[in-house]
C-alpha cells in the first residue's frame, strides 16, 4: 500500500468503529409522577432531595441514567411529573427492571394536608428511609428496549402513590421507612419521540 493511502486508512477505521459505539446506545429519561388518589387530593406538598434511576437486564448490574440528581415533585397533584436527569445515554438492549433511588429525600406536607381524616396543624417533614437516608425502589416491568434510533427515547415513569405511605403512622413515627415505599410506587415505560 503506498505511504500516502496509509493514513486514509487509519482516519476511516477510526470512523467506522466510532460510528458501530454511537449506534449502540440509546435515549432513555426517568420521570416521577404523583398523582391524586380517587376524589380529591389529601396532601399538599412536596418530595424534594437527591433522585436518580437506573435500568438493568437482570437486576445484577445496573446502568445508571445520570447522578444523583436534586429535584422536588408536587405530591398528589395531577400535574405534569418531574424530570430526574432529562434525557441520558444508555446502552441499547432490552432491560426488564427499573430502580429509583432517593438520597436524603423529605417529604414536606403543608398545614391543612389531610392524612387519615385529621388534619395536619403545622407544616410536617418526612425523611424517607432510615437512618441512612436512602431508599432504593427495584421495581420489575415488562421487558423493554433501549434501541439507538436517533428519532426516539425510552421513558420510564414512576407512579409514587403518596396516600399509600404518607400515614398516620408515619407523621407519628417523623420518617417513612423503606418497606412503606418497596411496595407502593409502580413504574411502566413507553417510547417518547425525541
Amino acid at each position: 500500500m503506498p505511504r500516502s493511502v496509509r493514513p486514509w486508512v487509519g482516519l476511516l477505521l477510526a470512523v467506522a468503529c466510532s460510528d458501530s459505539v454511537a449506534t449502540d446506545r440509546g435515549r432513555a429519561e426517568g420521570i416521577i409522577a404523583d398523582p391524586p388518589p380517587a376524589g380529591s387530593p389529601a396532601v399538599n406538598g412536596t418530595l424534594a432531595g437527591n433522585v436518580f434511576v437506573s435500568l438493568s437486564a437482570d437486576g445484577s448490574e445496573w446502568v445508571d441514567l445520570g447522578s444523583p440528581n436534586g429535584i422536588t415533585v408536587a405530591l398528589q397533584s395531577a400535574g405534569a411529573g418531574t424530570t430526574v436527569h432529562g434525557e441520558q445515554d444508555a446502552p441499547a438492549g432490552s432491560y426488564n427492571r427499573v430502580r429509583l433511588v432517593f438520597d436524603g429525600v423529605v417529604a414536606r406536607l403543608l398545614a391543612g394536608s389531610t392524612i387519615g381524616g385529621a388534619s395536619l396543624a403545622n407544616d410536617t417533614n418526612l425523611p424517607l428511609g432510615g437512618s441512612d437516608g436512602r431508599v432504593e425502589i427495584i421495581v420489575p416491568v415488562p421487558a423493554f428496549e433501549v434501541t439507538s434510533d436517533p428519532a426516539v427515547q425510552r421513558t420510564v415513569l414512576f407512579d409514587l402513590r403518596s396516600s399509600l405511605w404518607i400515614t398516620p403512622a408515619a407523621v407519628q413515627a417523623g420518617s417513612i421507612g423503606d418497606a412503606a415505599l418497596q411496595g407502593a410506587v409502580l413504574a411502566t415505560t413507553r417510547v417518547d419521540p425525541r
